[in-house]
Parts: C-alpha cells; structure tokens; sequence
C-alpha cells in the first residue's frame, strides 16, 4: 500500500474503510475470464470465444494436412491457412485481454464514484 493510499484509508470514516475493505481482494484471472461473459456483451464475448476455439481448430486441421502434403505448393496453401488461422485467435486473445483491462478499470472507477459519493454525502449532513 502506498503512502497515498494509506492518508486515504486514515480520512476515511471507520465504516467507510470497512465498507471499502470489502471490494480490496484481488479476483483471480480465471474469474477475470468469467466475468467478460457477464453483462451486456456477454453474447458477443460467447461468440467470439466459440470462433477462437474453431479458428484453433482450423489451426490444428490445416498443421495436419500441411504435414501430410506431398507437393511443395499444398505445404505452402496449408501452412498460409495455418498461420492466418492463427493470427485470427491471436486477435481474439487480445480482444479478450481489452474487455478484461476494461472490466477492471471500470470496477475501479466504480470505487472512485462510490467513495465521492460516500463523501459528498457525509459532507452534506
């Protein structure tokens, strides 16, 4: 905890620093993950995990005919589907590491709004 942190937790109330104390835990990435199929895009995000894994799947299809080709142009055809198959899971892996950074970012400034609002409220009474 930095120096920062610590004079905000010392102005804060005692109920609003165990208030506040409750949203502290750090969530795993797995439910990080779990949390981009919550919400409004959630079927957008459903949608875009099934493509990833059937582009995977496409990967691991055209690896296996590449392996197996005779002629130097089928290597060729089969290793270019590989790798833009590849480069299609590699986009969606960094859309889902965008809407994860999203979702954290937007449950700190969710914090922020609730202890200015705690504040603003406290100072009006």
């Amino acid at each position: 905890m930095s120096n920062l942190d610590r004079a905000i937790r010392e102005a804060l109330s005692k109920e609003d620093a165990e208030f506040l104390a409750r949203f502290d835990g750090q969530s795993t990435p797995v439910a990080e993950v779990l949390d981009t199929f919550r919400g409004q895009w959630a079927w957008m995000n459903a949608f875009a995990a099934f493509i990833s894994f059937a582009l995977f799947g496409a990967f691991v299809y055209f690896v296996w005919q590449m392996l197996s080709a005779v002629d130097v142009r089928e290597v060729v055809l089969w290793s270019v589907g590989a790798i833009i198959a590849m480069l299609g899971v590699a986009m969606l892996k960094m859309y889902f590491w965008m809407e994860i950074n999203k979702n954290v970012v937007l449950r700190e400034v969710k914090r922020l709004e609730l202890q200015v609002a705690r504040l603003a409220s406290r100072d009006a009474a």
